[in-house]
């Protein structure tokens, strides 16, 4: 049984890199390629992968918000995200968008066949140069710590967060952004949960005090 896999990579030759990359193992197959976010989303929900490789800078999105949409909308598909970023933030928000796997273009292509092999099997993979940020991060947490602002929540929901502190209602937020009232309402709940704040009043409170540049 083969691993179906979706590449969105707005290169045409990193996309053309991976692909013999991946095709070279026999188990994985490259069922269909991707150049922005729009497209990957349209493309994952006609092909339905096992797996999409997934760049985190796309010219029509940030990568952040299609790992939104898809575990939104089809939480099944596993996402290996393989990106030119070595930012430890940028790892802990593509994990809690809902990445499964997160390497650099580092990566050999062993380590990129056995990432897609891993986050298929239901494992998660982490490029090693950024574990240890990683673990760093998390252990801070188990001590009675917190991450960052920044980290601790995704773009989208910085994003949303940032829009709810300037006095915007969910139906002026959904406009702005694009989105349906009901979303921005289910991303205020996880945003509600990730920062311990009830009331609007409180989430632009936590805005000023943690998202502030």
């Amino acid at each position: 049984m083969h691993i179906r896999v979706l590449l969105v990579d707005d290169f045409p030759l990193v996309r053309e890199g991976i692909a013999a990359a991946l095709e070279a193992d026999p188990a994985i197959d490259v069922v269909g390629q991707a150049d922005s976010a729009a497209e990957g989303l349209e493309r994952a929900r006609e092909l339905r992968p096992d797996v999409i490789v997934l760049d985190m800078r796309m010219p029509d999105a940030c990568g952040l918000v299609l790992l939104e949409q898809l575990a939104s909308e089809l939480p099944d598909i596993r996402v290996l995200v393989m990106t030119a970023s070595e930012k430890a933030d940028t790892l802990l928000q593509a994990i809690a968008a809902g990445a499964a796997g997160y390497l650099t273009k580092r990566a050999t292509r062993l380590e990129l066949v056995d990432a897609v092999i891993t986050i298929h099997g239901g494992g998660s993979v982490v490029a090693p140069q950024l574990a240890a940020e990683l673990l760093r991060d998390y252990r801070r947490v188990a001590r009675g710590g917190s991450t960052t602002g920044r980290s601790l929540l995704t773009a989208r929901e910085r994003e949303i967060v940032g829009l709810v502190s300037e006095g915007m209602t969910d139906k002026e937020i959904a406009g702005r952004l694009f989105i349906s009232p009901r979303t921005v309402q289910n991303q205020l709940g996880r945003i509600r949960e990730k920062t311990g704040s009830g009331r609007r009043s409180e989430l632009a409170r936590w805005a000023v005090e943690h998202l502030a540049t």
